[in-house]
């Protein structure tokens, strides 16, 4: 392990005091005319201080911003030249990185100037005459950036916003589509089906040919009929509004994978209680795109879908033993439908202040995972 050294003990590149040395305010620190050329560049505060924050060596920006002379900085505590303080500055890293011995940041807010600061302490190897540890320390004003951080925060929650806000449009006018095709169009098929039932009835057993075309229109008609209430279904779930999350998932995976000849196994965890609808219609369409993307491209055998109630938050898990597939290329924007129905349920969860993780490998199966606050004020009784 190299031992510690101190300044007098440095390598000969680095010491040789000079003029411009002691101009900077180096005169108990020995460093080369192209170190201290390279030190002064620097736009931000740069400089050397000991365990005890005092300053060992300051770089031009110190000296020009605080309007000093380089003996007003060398040798002084570093929180009373800098801020003015007769104590340690309120976040200051040092004694954290002498602690650790290692780099330590912080970000924080300079109340007097209203800037923001990024102060750094870097430890060093090296040791004062005196036996004292040397840290370089860097100070920078990143208020810039925390604005444009900023700005950029209060633009996503925006953007969040009237996503949320267009969501909540588009399930309205599904609904109102919906009950549109319920009560009207849905009707109307129907009552097809019963006058054409009636005129297979009245009709002669020997018009046999005729009986034929009824027959095959009053199966089509049929047919009609179950596609249209499949889609008053996905348009909205009317299930879910009267029964609750439950009985919904449970409809939609019997109509849904069942069919396509996967084996689902649906549990529930916790007391099942009713959400606030937003959260239930939130949960059902990321557990129906979910559902959908098993039927559709899993080429799965098994599936799973549990829904874990507990005191102030839901969890859903939905996997499958499927085929598949790269999660960074689905998720790219470029990669087609099942890409975009990913982002979706990602900001569907999102809306309501949830998280939504997915884990998928080529032939290792799908698990996608997702985790909704409820709160009390949130939470309803069930029915």
């Amino acid at each position: 392990m190299r031992s510690k050294k101190t300044w007098s003990e440095q390598p000969k590149a680095f010491v040789g005091p000079s003029k411009r040395q002691k101009r900077s305010g180096g005169a108990s620190v020995q460093l080369g005319v192209q170190l201290l050329d390279v030190i002064d560049a620097l736009p931000f505060y740069a400089m050397l201080v000991d365990a005890s924050h005092r300053i060992l060596l300051a770089n031009d920006a110190v000296r020009i911003h605080l309007g000093v002379l380089p003996e007003d900085i060398l040798g002084g505590y570093c929180p009373k030249v800098i801020h003015g303080l007769d104590g340690p500055f309120p976040g200051c890293p040092l004694e954290e990185a002498a602690e650790k011995g290692q780099a330590v940041q912080y970000e924080l807010l300079d109340k007097d100037t209203g800037r923001w600061l990024l102060s750094a302490i870097y430890p060093t190897r090296a040791l004062t005459p005196e036996g004292k540890q040397v840290f370089f320390h860097v100070v920078t004003d990143i208020t810039d950036r925390k604005q444009a951080e900023d700005r950029l925060r209060r633009a996503q929650e925006q953007l969040r916003s009237l996503s949320a806000h267009l969501e909540s449009a588009r399930e309205e006018e599904k609904k109102r589509i919906a009950q549109s095709l319920h009560d009207e169009t849905s009707q109307v098929v129907s009552s097809l089906t019963a006058y054409l039932e009636a005129a297979l009835y009245k009709l002669p057993s020997t018009a046999s040919e005729s009986r034929a075309m009824l027959e095959k229109s009053r199966q089509l008609a049929g047919r009609i009929l179950d596609d249209l209430h499949r889609v008053i279904y996905e348009l909205h779930p009317f299930p879910l509004h009267e029964l609750g999350l439950v009985p919904a998932v449970a409809s939609l995976i019997e109509t849904s994978l069942e069919p396509a000849g996967v084996k689902v196994r649906f549990q529930t965890k916790g007391k099942t209680r009713r959400l606030s609808p937003d959260q239930e219609m939130t949960i059902f369409r990321v557990i129906q795109e979910g559902v959908g993307n098993i039927a559709r491209h899993a080429n799965a055998s098994k599936a799973h879908v549990e829904i874990h109630f507990l005191k102030a938050r839901v969890r859903v898990s939905i996997a499958d033993d499927g085929r598949g597939f790269d999660v960074e290329e689905a998720l790219g924007v470029t990669r087609g439908l099942r890409g975009f129905g990913l982002l979706s349920m990602k900001e569907r969860i999102e809306s309501v202040g949830g998280v939504l993780s997915i884990r998928s490998h080529p032939g290792e199966g799908t698990e996608i995972n997702i985790e909704v606050p409820a709160t009390h004020d949130q939470v309803r009784p069930s029915n």
